[in-house]
């Protein structure tokens, strides 16, 4: 019977090494090609945890078979630090060399909770309050939202940041009274600015080169597709016991088909932003809501020649997300090997559903 039991373990312990595998896989394929290799890297941190847990038990049952889940988990150990990051030998000092820093916060605002969805009124005066206090240097907002005339106007917004910065604005979507996009607020002077707009997608990024002292640097400034959960998606990933069983059927078909969907476009958004970024005659910071985690094909393909803060100076879990669907690290702070990111930090403050994070670097 024990032999029977070890038997079924192995084989149990067999699939989910070969979907850990196809996790590692899903960073180099796009889903646009094979969109089924998304969910296994969506699914990395639970492969990775099953996969230990069958390590840990063959180890105390001293089975030979623990060779395979740890060759499966060491040889994909690198994806381990974009998710959580010891703070071994990470020192935030300043170089002598190095004459001048500046901080960039990004966050993902959510429409400076236009519709109260925190359950307090004073949540939108909180993110100003919080980033008059960070004293930023660039302010990368996505979910960024204005109204034409009156509070949140951006003459209301420039007001609110006192007067510090000029602005770059880009649009996904405009409407008689109201605005949804990204924008890039800067205190040094802005010399070029451009929108990246995509098809069949109500999100958008902007590029921004901002000129600091005799050096130029060229911001970009993301939100990719999102996956856009209805509020019966949101049920059922909440609650789904009250549901009958054609009912969960059907959402899990529904969420299915938004994730494969997002994850086709995301995709596609990530190889043009890859072309510009690229392309780029200047040093580059690329930020924003990538609305995917690290082992995906969108976080490879961004990252390319570039550098992430938060494997860089960053410390502990790097999930940025507080929605209901699980915890995850969506948002990034990238930037070129011609700067160097002194410090990284993800602000546990809920002014939203992302946290906001900062980073702050010099220019070499």
């Amino acid at each position: 019977m024990k032999n029977i039991i070890y038997k079924i373990l192995k084989y149990l312990n067999i699939i989910f090494i070969a979907a850990l595998l196809l996790a590692y896989l899903s960073v180099y394929i796009s889903p646009a090609k094979v969109w089924i290799l998304a969910f296994f890297g969506l699914a990395y941190p639970f492969l990775l945890i099953i996969n230990l847990l069958f390590l840990i038990f063959w180890i105390a049952k001293q089975r030979l078979f623990l060779i395979f889940p740890l060759i499966a988990i060491l040889s994909g150990w690198n994806y381990l630090n974009t998710y959580i990051q010891i703070p071994l030998n990470k020192k935030n000092q300043k170089k002598e060399s190095v004459e001048e820093s500046f901080n960039l916060l990004s966050f993902n605002v959510r429409s400076f909770d236009l519709y109260q969805w925190s359950e307090k009124e004073t949540t939108k005066d909180e993110i100003f309050q919080f980033i008059n206090n960070g004293n930023f240097s660039i302010i990368c907002f996505q979910d960024f939202f204005t109204r034409n005339k009156g509070d949140l106007s951006e003459t209301d917004i420039h007001k609110k940041l006192n007067h510090q910065y000029q602005s770059h604005i880009g649009y996904a979507v405009e409407n008689t009274n109201q605005n949804l996009g990204v924008a890039t607020y800067s205190k040094y002077p802005i010399v070029n600015q451009g929108i990246i707009r995509f098809s069949k997608s109500f999100n958008v990024s902007i590029y921004t080169d901002i000129v600091m002292g005799a050096d130029t640097l060229r911001v970009f400034n993301i939100h990719l597709q999102s996956i856009r959960f209805n509020e019966d998606n949101y049920k059922f990933i909440t609650n789904s016991k009250t549901l009958k069983e054609e009912e969960k059927l059907k959402e899990i078909k529904d969420i299915s088909a938004r994730l494969r969907d997002a994850f086709i476009k995301r995709a596609n958004q990530a190889e043009t932003l890859s072309k510009l970024i690229k392309k780029s005659p200047y040093p580059v910071i690329l930020c924003g809501d990538f609305n995917d985690v690290p082992v995906s094909y969108t976080y490879q393909t961004l990252k390319s020649n570039l550098k992430d803060s938060f494997v860089s100076a960053g410390q502990g879990i790097g999930n940025t997300y507080i929605g209901k669907f699980p915890s995850f690290r969506i948002d990034y702070i990238f930037y070129s090997k011609e700067l160097e990111c002194k410090s990284f930090n993800i602000h546990n403050v809920r002014l939203s559903d992302h946290y906001p994070l900062t980073g702050e670097f010099y220019l070499n």
